[in-house]
């Protein structure tokens, strides 16, 4: 089969023949016809996640995909061949096999659900990682009607669904862009948009609301100062989480306000959930760049340094 791997961490990937992955117990083998494309794969290329999982190389890349179950191991009930589905299709314990093939075996206890019958694979692609993340962010924070919540970062993945799902609760929601994406979070379910390029954000959210909002979802700051000086926008027992690790500010906390790093456990639970709203037609999926698998690479680069609104995703099949 087709997949993009990598030799070593910090390499280049590149396209290579792989054996097709055999299911084993409690698995099953899925036909790819999209993977979606995170900042946990270039994070994964280069070596993060090492205290987690150990590698063997090549290690295909990606975790997010949709597509066709071709086959089910021993004692697998819940899915058969033919069934069309998508998730976040997590290693157990050594990164080897990804979504960026032709194949990819998974866990059927996993992150896997049935493909939402609105979407087509592409866009199922582009839901699971980011999706789960905001929903469990959005329950971590307890985010309910009447509040008020910044998202900084809110043009990517993540903060593309974190906005609309905030919003479906009856939050108000301020969103961190650029000028020329003001329009974009707004019709997303922003109800007010802040330019984080001019002036100090900070000053322009007290200036809004002198007593401070409720919360504050973090999804693009990457050093400890800058997650502590976006605090100040809180109010005095205020909530926030980050999804950097890099951010963490222990200082936080001293000042009456309740900080925390998040961590997502994926889930079937947190896909069904979301499976509800995109069928209700109640959660947009936005894609911002469709590359074929053999540009897998650019890709990542546009996920790692470029400016993405909505999703990334490879097309497979």
């Amino acid at each position: 089969m087709r997949a993009i791997t990598i030799d070593a961490y910090k390499t280049l990937p590149h396209l290579q023949e792989m054996p097709r992955p055999q299911p084993g117990e409690g698995e099953i083998l899925i036909r790819l016809h999209a993977a979606g494309v995170n900042p946990m794969d270039w994070k994964a290329r280069d070596g993060t996640y090492q205290q987690w999982w150990s590698a063997e190389f090549p290690v295909v890349l990606g975790f997010d995909g949709a597509g066709v179950v071709e086959q089910a191991g021993a004692g697998v009930s819940a899915f058969r061949p033919g069934d069309a589905v998508f998730g976040q299709f997590m290693p157990q314990r050594v990164l080897h096999w990804g979504t960026y093939a032709d194949y990819v075996v998974t866990s059927a206890s996993g992150a896997v659900a049935p493909k939402p019958v609105s979407l087509d694979y592409v866009q199922a692609a582009a839901v699971p990682m980011p999706a789960q993340t905001a929903l469990a962010c959005l329950d971590a924070l307890s985010i309910g009607s009447g509040e008020t919540v910044l998202i900084v970062g809110a043009t990517g993945g993540i903060g593309t669904y974190a906005i609309q799902m905030a919003a479906l609760r009856g939050a108000r929601v301020l969103a961190t862009a650029r000028p020329e994406a003001a329009d974009y979070v707004t019709s997303l379910g922003a109800a007010q948009v802040l330019d984080y390029t001019r002036g100090d954000l900070v000053s322009a959210v007290r200036t809004l609301y002198p007593g401070g909002v409720d919360a504050v979802l973090d999804v693009a700051t990457r050093d400890p100062a800058g997650l502590e000086h976006i605090s100040q926008v809180l109010r005095t027992g205020g909530r926030l989480l980050t999804t950097i690790d890099s951010a963490q500010a222990p200082r936080v906390a001293e000042q009456g306000i309740n900080a925390a790093l998040f961590s997502l456990q994926p889930s079937d639970e947190l896909l069904g959930r979301i499976t509800r709203f995109v069928e209700a037609g109640q959660l947009k999926v936005v894609i911002d760049h469709l590359y074929p698998l053999e540009q897998a690479a650019l890709a990542l680069e546009q996920v790692e340094h470029g400016r993405v609104r909505g999703k990334v995703v490879l097309s497979i099949a």
